[in-house]
């Protein structure tokens, strides 16, 4: 069970890691939010890029087009079928910021509607 990413997440990650000249995105989770841990998704340089994949525990890597997620291997268990998706503004439909959106696996772990933050099931 991986994480899924939409054609909107891939196309958006793909526009920003061109015009940041940045190598990556890494995925992780950290503690905090309303619901216990916050979705953390951050640019990675190509210097950052390099050490990560160069570690003794070498983080999960998904493509695509030659876009690259990296996934945190601390954060990886509670990471495991989180859906990404990206949103625009849509004014009538009540988003009113673009931003990507997290979803994780209903029977992996819960979440509240801010869409970055979530609870692990034991």
């Amino acid at each position: 069970m991986k994480l899924s990413i939409t054609k909107r997440a891939w196309s958006k990650m793909k526009d920003v890691i061109k015009k940041e000249k940045s190598e990556s995105f890494m995925l992780s989770a950290i503690s905090g939010g309303c619901n216990g841990f916050n979705y953390d998704l951050k640019l990675i340089n190509k210097k950052n890029f390099d050490s990560f994949i160069n570690t003794k525990i070498k983080p999960m890597i998904i493509e695509n087009d030659d876009t690259k997620l990296l996934v945190d291997p601390i954060a990886e268990m509670i990471l495991l079928g989180t859906k990404i998706d990206y949103v625009s503004e849509d004014y009538s439909n009540g988003i009113f910021e673009n931003k990507f959106i997290f979803t994780p696996d209903k029977n992996r772990a819960s979440s509240c509607g801010c869409g970055i933050s979530f609870n692990p099931k034991e």
